[in-house]
């Protein structure tokens, strides 16, 4: 926190306010929260282990969603901080979503996210907000519903944050395995929220939906391509997600969502 709060204090936009939220969870419910206490009419919100990479992020998220009243969402593209370790950069480089393009013009991509992302507060409010029913996969929900009110969800030019991966193999594999629990106690009480993400810039041919037993048939397919490939690191994020899923569906209940799930403080 200490150094997100440093990278916000140097911003060259200065008209915000902080909302700080703790201990709440789940996390839709902690980001409903503090947009209820927010007297702005732009959200920014950004994950407590999110680095704004340089003094402009703010207001060119800000100067994104001014430009046009359609964009829904613009979000900043998550880049590899300059003090990475070397594990971090290798798995950044085996995960797209934590390398990210940095696009000069606004984008209409997948690729936005809760780690950085500004949502004009009428817009927030009018789609209902976050849901506070999800342990994992508020990101795809909110998108496809942005999307389906006739919102735009992009990314800003030039906007840059970090937001690496755990270092090491230990916090790497125990945050797929939460994340893997998370994504079976969706499917199991909420399968209506249960979304795909996307990897790539262009969003134009994305399908947010697919059929659940195209993604089992799919997956040992996505483990031999990454073995294939040499990114190992990808390869045992994948396992220990599937193990996390798999134990998820024999226990996971819905009263309980993801016990040891840490809590994060959102803006």
């Amino acid at each position: 926190m200490p150094r997100l709060l440093a990278s916000i204090g140097r911003q060259s936009f200065r008209d915000y306010e902080i909302q700080m939220v703790k201990g709440v969870v789940p996390q839709g419910k902690a980001i409903n929260q503090g947009a209820r206490s927010a007297r702005g009419d732009i959200l920014i919100v950004l994950d407590d282990d999110s680095c704004l990479a340089d003094e402009s992020v703010f207001e060119r998220l800000v100067a994104a969603i001014d430009s046009d009243n359609t964009i829904g969402m613009a979000g900043a593209s998550i880049v590899v901080p300059p003090d990475a370790s070397v594990f971090q950069e290798r798995a950044a480089a085996q995960f797209p979503r934590l390398s990210m393009p940095v696009v000069d013009r606004i984008t209409d991509s997948d690729l936005a996210c809760h780690g950085c992302c500004a949502i004009p507060k009428r817009v927030f409010e009018q789609v209902g907000g976050e849901r506070e029913d999800l342990p994992r996969g508020l990101d795809p929900d909110l998108r496809v519903r942005l999307r389906a009110a006739g919102y735009r969800v992009v990314l800003a030019p030039h906007a840059r944050i970090n937001h690496p991966l755990p270092d090491g193999w230990r916090p790497l594999l125990r945050t797929f395995f939460r994340n893997g629990f998370g994504s079976a106690y969706a499917r199991k009480f909420q399968p209506g929220a249960v979304y795909e993400t996307h990897e790539e810039l262009d969003a134009s041919a994305f399908q947010p939906r697919t059929r659940f037993v195209f993604r089992v048939v799919r997956f040992p397919f996505r483990l031999l391509k990454a073995v294939i490939e040499g990114k190992f690191i990808r390869f045992g994020a994948y396992c220990s997600y599937a193990c996390g899923y798999s134990w998820g569906m024999l226990t996971a209940k819905e009263t309980g969502l993801v016990e040891g799930t840490p809590n994060k403080a959102r803006h």
